[in-house]
């Protein structure tokens, strides 16, 4: 009976079990999935199911680079070897391994590993019993999310496992088994161009390829995918805007998207600044021209990097800006939470960065670092432990964003706290300075639509008022609202209650004397 040891084969791998009963009286008992087996009966364990992917039909297509990268891992599949395959997405860290894979994978999801100890032996010896059984290659799928307990299960199941493994992850998990590890190479400009030339079949749409191949850093599966939902009506820009949408997914898991629906007109800035935004926009729509078609940054990541800091008292129309430079280049603006960002624990910081720019970057989107001297502040000194992290944190916010072929846009209020090796990185540097008396005309004469009733209303006796355009803004809104409950037009009395509020908000004194005639004359 030493064959019905639990640490024999038969045992060890579940191909028996013991019946229940009295211990001199039981009997060794066929497991079902082993029976199904010699019956001829394909099918996988069913308490295997809560913890494996169903595996696509179809495969992804892969670009030249990714095919390269299939051909260099089949002979250490073939040999039976562990091996790790991280960045690109997860569609197509798939697809390389089953091109490189005689056998198809068996997939394991790896958040649903968390459990007891017990519970992971079992799922250990089930998956190594189906390698055996059903000729297939045990693969772990890591989703980007997955925490640190998740990877820890990952690193057990790993270790004990004693059949060939794949891993499929974001990033690279370390190991105690030697595994092989490869980063999936992302399509390159010039293979999307071709992936796209070839999945439209000779239909232009009037669309400029390689500004949508510079611009979308999509998979091949994503450009198939696209031109499946295309018809001959399809125009150029909807044909962008397909793209936008399909990058946006992990971004909009990370930072808060937001539809950027302002206009030049609506932005009321000084000549200078608005001069400078402009030039902004220039380099934004140019970029791929002077850089990859002219080659003045080639082989220089950090020359194609557009950074600019919008730097100014608050109110003074910094996110505005943002939203007219991202609508203005059809681009998707996200505002990234750096309260979100910053982590107490080493090195998760770097980490959440690298996931924003990471997602960011298949769509080129315009990230806006609000509040930013929150995280890019003067680097502190080293003198205990926390600042030379903080100190780390900030080298590599630096170093990423120089790499970034989108456009990141960092706001402050305070711009002497920030680090002048930091300034000096930056493309742009551009002042949003409080409004003078004429702006601030100018702010009231456009901040009624044409639609709203006015009565009386003044601009320049208002642009007396020392407000900015978001305070002008919100007295606005609150006279409308007075307004539209007494069913009357806008005047200078609702306009004054509502400055009144709004300076108490402030905690300002407000100036009574000034503002009282404004009221009687209106009201008489």
């Amino acid at each position: 009976m030493d064959a019905a040891a639990p640490t024999r084969p038969l045992r060890q791998h579940r191909l028996v079990q013991i019946a229940p009963g009295p211990p001199l009286e039981t009997a060794l008992v066929i497991d079902e999935r082993v029976l199904n087996y010699l019956l001829g009966v394909t099918t996988l364990d069913d308490r295997l199911l809560p913890y494996t992917l169903a595996l696509p039909e179809s495969t992804v297509e892969l670009s030249v680079s990714q095919r390269r990268l299939s051909d260099r891992l089949r002979h250490l599949v073939e040999r039976m070897q562990t091996i790790q395959l991280h960045g690109g997405e997860p569609g197509t860290r798939l697809a390389v391994l089953r091109a490189a894979a005689a056998k198809p994978p068996l997939l394991v999801r790896a958040g649903a590993l968390a459990g007891s100890a017990i519970e992971l032996d079992l799922v250990q010896r089930l998956i190594e019993r189906e390698v055996l059984l059903g000729d297939v290659l045990a693969t772990v799928v890591v989703d980007p999310f997955d925490g640190p307990d998740v990877l820890k299960c990952v690193r057990a199941l790993a270790d004990g496992l004693t059949v060939p493994l794949a891993i499929l992850a974001p990033d690279t998990i370390s190991l105690s088994r030697t595994a092989t590890t490869f980063a999936v190479p992302q399509a390159t400009a010039a293979e999307r161009h071709e992936i796209w030339a070839s999945a439209l079949h000779g239909r232009s749409f009037d669309a400029d390829l390689d500004r949508l191949a510079q611009q979308f850093q999509l998979e091949p599966a994503q450009i198939a995918g696209l031109t499946q939902t295309l018809d001959d009506n399809t125009t150029a820009d909807e044909l962008w805007t397909a793209c936008r949408e399909a990058s946006r997914p992990r971004l909009d898991d990370l930072a808060r998207r937001i539809d950027p629906i302002a206009t030049w007109e609506s932005l009321i800035l000084a000549p200078q600044a608005q001069a400078t935004l402009k030039d902004l926009v220039i380099h934004l729509d140019h970029r791929h021209q002077v850089h990859e078609r002219w080659g003045l940054a080639r082989g220089d990541e950090r020359g194609q990097a557009i950074t600019a800091l919008f730097h100014g008292p608050s109110g003074t129309g910094k996110t505005h800006a943002a939203e007219v430079i991202a609508r203005e280049a059809k681009l998707d603006l996200y505002h990234v939470d750096l309260s979100q960002v910053v982590d107490k624990y080493v090195g998760e910081t770097e980490k959440r960065l690298r996931r924003i720019f990471d997602a960011a970057e298949q769509g080129g989107a315009v990230l806006l670092f609000d509040e930013a001297d929150a995280l890019f502040g003067k680097r502190a000194n080293v003198e205990r432990g926390a600042d030379r992290w903080a100190n780390l944190e900030v080298s590599y916010l630096l170093q990423r964003m120089e790499r970034y072929r989108g456009l990141a846009i960092l706001t402050t209020n305070a711009k002497d706290a920030l680090d002048h090796a930091f300034l000096r990185r930056l493309r742009f540097v551009i002042p949003f300075a409080f409004p003078e008396a004429a702006l601030r005309v100018e702010l009231w004469r456009r901040v009624f639509p044409a639609e709203i009733p006015l009565s009386g209303v003044e601009p320049t006796k208002l642009a007396r008022l020392q407000f900015t355009g978001a305070n002008i803004k919100s007295v606005a809104t609150k006279a409308a609202f007075h307004a539209a409950y007494e069913r009357s037009a806008i005047t200078m009395a609702h306009l004054v209650t509502a400055a009144r509020s709004e300076f108490a908000k402030l905690e300002l004194p407000f100036p009574e004397m000034e503002v009282r005639s404004w009221s009687e004359r209106s009201q008489s």
